[in-house]
């Protein structure tokens, strides 16, 4: 059996659209290192504010139907009822939908998908627009991402706070390359074309919606990470000169490449205007934890380096692809990339690399066009068969 076709997509999927071009990268932002600060870990403090956003219990949501139906008004009833008779006699009935269904398309942002006109008659209406953003965004296969328009990107990253604690965040990472796969399928052997062979671990990792196990160095990241960022905020306050906060998020999804997705783990702004400042990542890593971070340094592995007195974030280390594929996702130009131990709390900035992006996206793009489209395709395939069984 060949390689599946690759059908074309319109604009509004979450399967790839768009232009025969290389992926596009966000804007360029300027590289470059600055100094990072480090302190003294602090004690624990109180508990950082929760938004109050609550999460859908459901999967990803479907659109609810727009009718006038069951509340519409007394007087329309009774004239409805009272002229049915009279409509009944020499009234052809309605033709039935043609069977079948279409094929699935390549997800948003891939490339050799031309656009298709949206339609959906009621979209422009005040009404039908409304019940869509509350609904959330039409699906129209359960084994592919629903469709995605702009305003469902934000709607989604508000819907998926909390993140492991909200079914919704697994909803919908589901189908989709995270930030934290972004550096293990950029570096497979299959993405940078040395094999045919597609890593199943790689794959299965990103059709699961579900949590994965937690190691003991998993657990102790989740329990550490809020003192991290209290400790974070304080470094940031002084370094800023004026008050600074980690604001929670969701999931974000890529407006362009709506099947590329990221969890920072905070945005930050300022205390006092709410100016957007960047992104947050934090690492507690377990294996250096009642150590300094400048200890740390002296594990080759360790994902920082001294830069004078100063700590910077390696480009060779899985966690550099991670956050460029945050920033990428969140459309952010910086972030600040924190390491948090029992003695010490550290933090090395992060710009936006347009160029390294530009070479990692190509790479994703390959598995996801040519790993988990044709399964996700199998996968329709199948309950479509089973279906009409």
């Amino acid at each position: 059996m060949g390689r599946p076709r690759k059908e074309p997509a319109g604009p509004s999927s979450p399967q790839p659209a768009a232009s025969k071009a290389p992926p596009a990268a966000p804007p360029p932002s300027a590289t470059g290192s600055r100094a990072a600060r480090s302190a003294p870990t602090a004690g624990r403090g109180r508990e950082a504010k929760s938004s109050g956003d609550r999460p859908r219990p459901a999967a990803q949501p479907r659109p609810a139907a727009s009718s006038r139906g069951a509340r519409g008004d007394g007087g329309e009833q009774r004239a409805a009822a009272a002229g049915s008779q009279k409509k009944a006699a020499g009234t052809k009935a309605a033709p039935s939908p043609a069977k079948g269904s279409a094929s699935p398309r390549l997800p948003e942002g891939t490339k050799g998908a031309p656009a298709q006109d949206n339609t959906n008659a009621k979209a422009n209406t005040k009404a039908s627009t409304k019940a869509k953003a509350k609904a959330g965004p039409p699906r129209a296969s359960p084994c592919f991402p629903p469709t995605l328009q702009s305003h469902d990107i934000p709607w989604v990253e508000e819907q998926t706070r909390g993140q492991r604690t909200n079914p919704q965040w697994y909803a919908w990472r589901e189908n989709r390359i995270t930030a934290s796969l972004a550096p293990r399928i950029a570096n497979s052997r299959f993405a940078n074309g040395k094999t045919d062979e597609v890593p199943q671990s790689y794959l299965k990792a990103v059709v699961s919606a579900g949590p994965s196990v937690q190691t003991p160095a998993m657990s102790w990241g989740i329990r550490n990470e809020k003192e991290a960022i209290r400790a974070y905020e304080r470094l940031k306050s002084q370094e800023m000169g004026r008050p600074v906060q980690v604001d929670e998020c969701g999931l974000f999804i890529h407006k362009e490449k709506t099947w590329i997705a990221a969890s920072p783990d905070g945005i930050v702004t300022e205390a006092d205007t709410g100016k957007r400042l960047g992104l947050l990542e934090v690492k507690c890593p377990y294996k250096h934890r009642n150590r300094t971070v400048r200890e740390a340094c002296k594990d080759k592995d360790f994902c920082l380096e001294l830069n004078g007195d100063s700590y910077a974030l390696k480009r060779d280390h899985s966690y550099f692809t991670q956050v460029q594929c945050q920033l990428a996702a969140t459309g952010l130009q910086h972030a600040d990339f924190v390491v948090h131990t029992n003695k010490e709390t550290a933090m090395a900035p992060v710009e936006f690399d347009a160029s390294f992006w530009g070479q990692t996206v190509p790479k994703l793009e390959k598995f996801y066009t040519e790993a988990v489209f044709p399964y996700l395709e199998q996968q329709a395939g199948s309950s479509a068969w089973a279906k009409e069984e």
